[in-house]
């Protein structure tokens, strides 16, 4: 029971951050519209824009696929922007998508961006509306260190300028989908099991009843033991399970 805690309060700490990235490919504003980068990226591993040279003098290139991860060199795998020597001897992660952040623009006449994270790095691309069908990407520096600029223009980048043939669902949804078929299938053939197996009947076919009866208990404890933690306060003592 002690181990079966600890995942509950692991559980309940942690699936907020697992549904909180946005999508990589597709962005909604209810005001503007609809960005959507799928039809701009590569889909073979390798970056739509590949080696771009920075506006300002550098010993480095740049390469970007939206929307889905490439690889390049020895240490960018499954990235989103990778930083390359010009003599391609050396490769550096800057952003994965797992990480994507959109920005629709402060207001009128602003243009809407997407960010990653990675480690301390930070690359922010701002998107800008045009009617050719052919995407340029200009790398604009870095300032301060580790903050990386981009600006990606392409029809794509305007507000319904393309649509994907598959919207598809974002990573949360599917999770929780995930997750619902599971419980699912944990209750019921529970249920069948104790009901064939154990001949119970009425609620005692429930499995691990004990446990759900209790759980709210068990998460209220395992979050107000975090928040002491977290606080200096003293920690309330755990009653044993």
């Amino acid at each position: 029971m002690i181990q079966l805690r600890a995942c509950v309060v692991i559980f309940t700490v942690i699936l907020p951050f697992l549904i909180t990235a946005d999508n990589p490919c597709r962005f909604v504003s209810k005001e503007k519209g609809t960005i959507d980068l799928s039809s701009v990226a590569r889909k073979d591993g390798k970056a739509a824009f590949p080696d771009e040279t920075p506006s300002v003098g550098s010993n480095y290139v740049y390469s970007y696929n939206p929307c889905k991860p490439f690889s390049e060199g020895d240490t960018c795998k499954d990235v989103a922007v990778c930083q390359v020597s010009k003599d391609k001897t050396l490769t550096f992660v800057l952003a994965k998508h797992d990480s994507a952040k959109w920005d629709a623009g402060a207001g009128l006449g602003t243009s809407p961006s997407i960010s990653y994270t990675f480690g301390l790095k930070l690359v922010s691309i701002e998107l800008v509306c045009t009617e050719k069908t052919t995407g340029e990407l200009e790398m604009l520096g870095e300032a301060p260190t580790n903050n990386y600029k981009f600006r990606l223009t392409h029809k794509c980048a305007c507000w319904n300028g393309c649509k994907s043939s598959s919207d598809g669902l974002p990573g949360g949804a599917i999770f929780i989908i995930i997750l619902l078929v599971l419980a699912v299938v944990y209750f019921v053939g529970f249920a069948v099991f104790n009901k064939v197996h154990h001949h119970r009947t009425g609620a005692d076919i429930i499995p691990h009843r004990t446990f759900w009866v209790s759980l709210p208990t068990y998460a209220k404890g395992g979050v107000t033991y975090i928040i002491s933690r977290a606080t200096g306060k003293p920690v309330e003592k755990y009653e044993s399970i």
